[in-house]
């Protein structure tokens, strides 16, 4: 079995033995890997703040019969489970310590956002969404920590060329 199908049987073993109704993507059409409601994926439901980021975000991860997020496979429903937990809980500073991002004794992490736009460049059509972002202090020597979630795309069939060319080639760099 290929590591993108054993994470899919994983997920809806996962489901199955929570007595989670698995649907396909098109309701009754599709692969069943989508959670009837949205609360299903998550471990906790999403905080207005949270809601508000995915909503204003790019990714229509909210939106459609069957959002995105509702995917048992989901890289987004992943970034929500780890990280709001932290965010709620105003420890924003455990979570950037766990991930290796500062030492020990270090609190300048304040906060937690989900979707957050960062321009590149004034030459690109849209602002590309940063998953998860831990901001810091004003004082701290790095404003935020940014984290891309992926969950099962490295697995895919799709073939991925690195990142293009005109990402590099800017003088920002």
């Amino acid at each position: 079995m290929k590591a993108y199908e054993q994470i899919l049987a994983k997920q809806t073993e996962w489901a199955r033995n929570n007595g989670i109704d698995l649907i396909g993507s098109k309701g009754d059409r599709g692969r069943p890997a989508y959670t009837r409601n949205l609360d299903d994926n998550l471990y906790k439901p999403l905080n207005p703040r949270t809601e508000r980021s995915f909503r204003e975000g790019d990714g229509s991860e909210l939106t459609g019969t069957q959002a995105k997020m509702q995917a048992v496979h989901s890289s987004s429903a992943l970034s929500v489970n780890i990280f709001q937990f932290w965010d709620s809980f105003s420890k924003a500073h455990l979570i950037a310590r766990s991930c290796g991002f500062c030492y020990r004794t270090t609190q300048v992490s304040q906060r937690i956002s989900f979707e957050v736009k960062y321009p590149i460049s004034d030459s690109f059509g849209f602002s590309p969404n940063i998953d998860v972002v831990i901001e810091n202090t004003p004082a701290s020597k790095y404003k935020v920590y940014a984290i891309e979630c992926k969950f099962t795309e490295a697995y895919g069939g799709r073939v991925h060329s690195g990142l293009k060319e005109k990402y590099l080639d800017l003088e920002i760099w």
